[in-house]
């Protein structure tokens, strides 16, 4: 029977701060100033600097749509201010304008070749569209152009992560440590990419760094206790899954993972006590419905798996493994017709386990 191992990796976007106040000052001391004196001093008119604060403060408010429109009077009034450039997209981000959000970027980084901040932005806008590949590269510019901001470096390995490239994610997480010694999530995931490459060890070692530099990291447990299942030593894993419940409570995954190592161990009322503590903490984890059909087709109560199954599939309408486990049960209630059914659907949606039951003679003699 093929398990579901989930890893729990994580992968938390870490967004700068939205709005910046523009920094220069303008003293008029009562009479105009000329535009071209303004420039000379590296100075902002003060009318087109009003209109800029306005953005800002609508912006602070999460008011996006009067920040566009103040940020773009005043790009209207000068069309190479970049804090607004940079401004507008934020605010456009937030209402989830890719293509708007992305210009407004590109034309800050166009107007100022250092503006790392832009090409950071515009990755996170990317990578919320799901667009990983570009993503990356926008996070390697900003690196580039800033070897200051780890979070660019760290950003690109995600990306890669997501399409699977787990070299070029390693590469990425190691260019964040190297600018932030200390950066417990790069260790974290860095760890998470290793494993992905049966590094085990590898990302073994991660894991544990990334405790000692953040003990209150939770997530960081419980990949290290899903590398230690991995090995097969499931008491050391369930230790770690411990730990990860005991700083974070309400961590379901955790449950979940720890019930699968006891499952291993053929704990089966341990098991079932922590994947209904994981149904108990989130009622939509439909993995936890499915690993508790496990246990009862391993405990040979095949209705409750049944009816395990159907709540996974309620949550997952296309739960491959929810689908291959009721086929199981199903055929041992001497449902062979709905068994068959089952296997197929789990073969359409990838399961190879399910190919030999559907050629079998159960199945193919109706």
């Amino acid at each position: 029977m093929k398990k579901l191992f989930f890893l729990g990796f994580f992968w938390g976007l870490n967004f700068l701060n939205y709005a910046q106040t523009d920094s220069t000052g303008v003293i008029v001391k009562g009479k105009e100033v000329d535009q071209s004196t303004l420039d000379s001093l590296g100075m902002i008119n003060p009318a087109i600097l009003e209109k800029y604060n306005e953005g800002v403060k609508f912006l602070n408010e999460g008011k996006n749509i009067p920040a566009i429109q103040k940020f773009t009077e005043a790009i209207l009034m000068d069309d190479k201010y970049v804090a607004a450039y940079y401004n507008r997209g934020v605010a456009q981000k937030n209402l989830d304008k890719v293509e708007e959000a992305i210009k407004d970027f590109d034309k800050a980084y166009q107007l100022d070749s250092k503006h790392d901040k832009s090409l950071y932005m515009k990755g996170q806008v990317l990578m919320e569209s799901q667009q990983y590949d570009k993503a990356a590269v926008s996070f390697a510019t900003a690196f580039k152009v800033n070897p200051d901001n780890e979070k660019a470096a760290y950003n690109e390995g995600v990306a890669y992560f997501q399409m699977e490239e787990y070299d070029k994610a390693i590469t990425a997480f190691n260019k964040a440590i190297s600018s932030k010694s200390d950066y417990a999530y790069a260790y974290n995931d860095r760890g998470s990419a290793k494993l992905k490459q049966d590094d085990i060890d590898g990302a073994i070692l991660d894991y544990k760094y990334a405790i000692k530099l953040n003990p209150k990291l939770s997530f960081a447990y419980n990949n290290l206790a899903s590398a230690f299942r991995k090995k097969e030593d499931y008491s050391t894993a369930i230790r770690y899954y411990t730990d990860a419940i005991r700083i974070k409570p309400d961590y379901y995954v955790a449950y979940n993972n720890r019930g699968l190592s006891k499952l291993e161990q053929g704990k089966y009322m341990d098991a079932i006590a922590d994947f209904k503590k994981a149904i108990e903490k989130n009622s939509s984890y439909a993995y936890a419905y499915n690993n508790l059909a496990a246990v009862y087709i391993k405990m040979e109560k095949y209705q409750k798996a049944v009816e395990n199954c159907n709540k996974a599939l309620e949550l997952n309408p296309e739960y491959m493994e929810a689908f291959f486990n009721r086929g199981i049960a199903k055929e041992m209630l001497k449902d062979l017709k709905g068994a068959c059914a089952d296997w197929e659907d789990a073969f359409i949606l990838g399961s190879e386990n399910a190919e030999k039951y559907i050629n079998s003679p159960a199945c193919t003699e109706k």
